[in-house]
C-alpha cells in the first residue's frame, strides 16, 4: 500500500491516456461502414458506447453511488451466421464524496470529508450469440466476456491521497440489442455485469472483487 502523499497520483491520468489511445486506434482500424447490413451478411460490428455503472458487492460497500463516467470500444467479427467473436476495451469510474465519513486502513481509521474513487479498465475477449433474420432491423444478443481488469482504489482525505491498484481476472455476461437504421449505422443498448474476481491487497488490507453493473448506449458501424 502506498503511504499518504500530498498530491494526486499521476497513475490514473496515465492510464486514462493509454486507454483512450488504444480505444481510438481500435475503432479507427475497424472497417468503414457501407450499405445496409443484416446479421447473416455482416462481417464486422464496431461500437463506441457511453457507459454508466451501478456498483455491486465490494464496490457498493466502498463507493455506493451511480456512475455517469465511462466508455467502451467494442468489436465483433462474425464466425458463423449468428455467432461473433470480439473484444471489449473501456474505462469506468465509480466515486462517492461524503463529509464526516470513516475509512479503515490497515494501520488505523481516519475520519473526515472523504472522496472515494474506483477506476476500472476492462480488457476482455468476448463471444456473442445474435438473433434475427436477413432484412431485420432489430437484433437481440447475449454475450460473455473473459479477460482482465485493472482496478484502482483511491481515497482522498483533505489534501492527502492513498491508492492501490491490481490486475484481476474477470468475466462479463451481457444482454442487449442492435437496431440498424440504414447505411451500416446502428444503435446499441446493453446491460453487462462486470465481475473482477477477488484479488490484490487493497487499502483495507484485504482482497476485493470490485463488481458493478454497466449500462451502455452505443453508436455502431456494420460492414
Amino acid at each position: 500500500m502506498r503511504s499518504f502523499v500530498e498530491a494526486q497520483s499521476v497513475d490514473l491520468v496515465g492510464m486514462r491516456r493509454v486507454t483512450c489511445t488504444l480505444a481510438l486506434l481500435a475503432f479507427v482500424a475497424a472497417p468503414v461502414a457501407s450499405g445496409n447490413a443484416q446479421v447473416s451478411t455482416m462481417q464486422y460490428v464496431g461500437t463506441l458506447s457511453y457507459t454508466m455503472a451501478s456498483p455491486a458487492g465490494d464496490s457498493k460497500d466502498f463507493a455506493n453511488d451511480f456512475s455517469w463516467l465511462g466508455f467502451t470500444v467494442e468489436g465483433d467479427w462474425f464466425v458463423k451466421r449468428n455467432i461473433s467473436a470480439g473484444f471489449i476495451l473501456g474505462w469506468q469510474e465509480i466515486y462517492n464524496e461524503k463529509g464526516g465519513d470513516q475509512f479503515e486502513f490497515t494501520n488505523g481509521t481516519v475520519t473526515g470529508r472523504t472522496y472515494k474513487h474506483l477506476g476500472s479498465l476492462p480488457m476482455l475477449a468476448r463471444a456473442r450469440y445474435w438473433t434475427g433474420s436477413p432484412g431485420d432491423k432489430f437484433h437481440g444478443f447475449a454475450g460473455l466476456g473473459l479477460g482482465t481488469y485493472w482496478m484502482k482504489q483511491t481515497v482522498d482525505i483533505g489534501i492527502y491521497t492513498a491508492d492501490e491498484s491490481h490486475w484481476h481476472f474477470g468475466i462479463a455476461p451481457e444482454v442487449g440489442f442492435l437496431m440498424v437504421t440504414g447505411y451500416g449505422i446502428g444503435w446499441t443498448l446493453n446491460a453487462r455485469y462486470n465481475y473482477p474476481v477477488a484479488a490484490g491487497d487493497y487499502l483495507s488490507g484485504s482482497s476485493k472483487a470490485w463488481s458493478y453493473w454497466g449500462f451502455g448506449i452505443g453508436l455502431s458501424y456494420t460492414h
